[in-house]
């Protein structure tokens, strides 16, 4: 890979590069929800990922499972101060994405310890029982057949007392319920506002079509009380379930800044009530 793709994301807001060094992986100012609950998404996770591997004894490892572009891993090693002595993988079903976050790996300094390789968490992962201090699983259960055998799988790599932070959206919610009865009465006028400004189409349903680079669309979400049941059928203990925003964003409130300030307000009280069920999505840290 030419070093130069590595100097800018381009048009991939996801993509890593150079310019920050830690790879931080939303900037879509246009869109102001997104990106305020994309910030706080990323700061839990890696919150949880750090104080994980800063709690364990040497030497420590950590796994992201569905890495994509390597985000996390990479802004984790920064946060641990590129410490050669962790390791740190990251795994993936898209090679492309393998092939970015290892040119990034090889072509910058203090991120040598980071490598990808291409594994199916439902086919198993490539890794020894108990091998991980900490193991990120971020907004890739949703598209799992089985989310209670990945789950199983998670623990199995995770060492005895390690952590499994998963972030997921829930199936449903009191707003998500409403914007589906609103959308009933506009006859599919809500819907088609709202993902036209998250740039996806819909289907002969009214349904949003999800393009992925591998795997499945959205086919395992779940309510918190069925994530909760999930984790512990696999194994694993639900130490803290962090609630993520109402809403996960759309252009169209930015083009609306009456709705947007109400959306805003809403989730400064949600912010404050802390209710998980009421959250687009969760973060989970569970424990093995």
């Amino acid at each position: 890979m030419d070093q130069l793709e590595l100097l800018a994301s381009g048009d991939d807001e996801q993509r890593p590069d150079l310019e920050n060094r830690v790879a931080f992986q939303w900037r879509d100012r246009q869109d102001t929800l997104a990106s305020r609950h994309a910030a706080h998404r990323d700061e839990v996770i890696l919150r949880l990922l750090a104080e994980a591997m800063n709690a364990g004894p040497p030497p420590k490892a950590a796994l992201d499972v569905g890495c994509a572009y390597g985000n996390y891993s990479l802004m984790l090693n920064a946060m641990l101060g590129r410490d050669q002595t962790i390791a740190i993988r990251g795994v993936d079903l898209h090679e492309p994405h393998l092939q970015f976050g290892s040119a990034f790996a090889r072509d910058v300094p203090g991120y040598a310890n980071c490598q990808f390789s291409k594994a199916d968490v439902m086919t198993g992962l490539p890794f020894e029982d108990c091998t991980f201090d900490a193991v990120c699983l971020a907004d890739v259960l949703e598209h799992l057949d089985n989310p209670v055998e990945a789950l199983g799988e998670l623990r199995r790599v995770a060492k005895p007392g390690g952590s499994v932070i998963v972030s997921t959206p829930l199936r449903t919610s009191p707003f998500k319920r409403l914007a589906r009865v609103a959308n009933t009465i506009s006859r599919g006028l809500i819907y088609r506002r709202y993902y036209t400004g998250k740039g996806s189409a819909l289907d002969a349903h009214g349904e949003p079509v999800m393009v992925v680079a591998a795997g499945n669309d959205h086919v395992s979400e779940m309510t918190l009380p069925e994530l909760e049941r999930a984790a512990e059928a696999a194994g694993l203990t639900v130490r803290t379930v962090e609630p993520m925003g109402v809403m996960s964003g759309s252009k169209w409130f930015d083009a609306h800044p009456f709705m947007l300030a109400g959306m805003m307000l809403l989730e400064a009280a949600h912010s404050v009530l802390r209710r998980p069920a009421w959250g687009h999505s969760v973060v989970l840290h569970l424990t093995r």
